[in-house]
């Protein structure tokens, strides 16, 4: 199996297994601005202990189950990694947490059809994508927000981002983001 099919397979059962979700991360990103590789799919997932072991007993034939539970370090949200048994490719599914945005990026989630998995999935807003990756920080989140305000920018709720990065103390991020690109791509 490719990339593409085994984020096909994460998807068809987390519908299987009833399960709300919202594709996050860079294949999200992606979906509104200038793909980039990646090894991995994140998920952030509504679940409890009946679903997770549904999930896991569809993921079988191609994932394995990390055994360890892992906490993201920037809302100690819990999260549960698959590996994919026959190339580079991890999973990770992230626990749907208490956090103010991640409830607000959760209820503006919008169902949108992708043609390269030829599924209808549920992605957060191109506005939330940018919150959450400003938020983290990392060089790469910080280079997936500058192609997400080239290729978006004039279309993006500004006054939404910046409460949310007031809120997260990321103002200085966005700030510099920002001025990194020609400002007849942001209004």
């Amino acid at each position: 199996m490719n990339q593409t099919q085994l984020i096909v397979a994460v998807i068809d059962a987390l519908n299987e297994a009833l399960v709300p979700y919202l594709l996050a991360g860079s294949l999200a990103a992606n979906i509104y601005s200038i793909p980039r590789s990646t090894k991995d799919a994140d998920f952030v997932v509504e679940m409890g202990t009946a679903a997770l072991d549904k999930i896991t007993e569809l993921l079988e034939p191609h994932f394995e189950l990390d055994p360890q539970q892992h906490l993201e370090t920037t809302t100690w949200t819990r999260r549960y990694i698959w590996k994919a048994r026959e190339m580079p490719f991890d999973v990770e599914l992230f626990l749907k947490s208490s956090d103010p945005h991640h409830l607000e990026q959760w209820s503006r989630r919008r169902e949108i059809f992708i043609g390269v998995l030829e599924r209808n999935t549920w992605v957060p807003t191109p506005e939330d994508i940018a919150i959450q990756k400003l938020r983290w920080g990392r060089p790469k989140d910080l280079n997936d927000v500058a192609a997400l305000f080239s290729v978006r920018g004039k279309s993006l709720d500004w006054s939404y981002i910046e409460k949310w990065c007031g809120v997260h103390g990321s103002l200085p991020r966005l700030e510099a983001v920002k001025t990194a690109i020609p400002s007849d791509l942001l209004a």
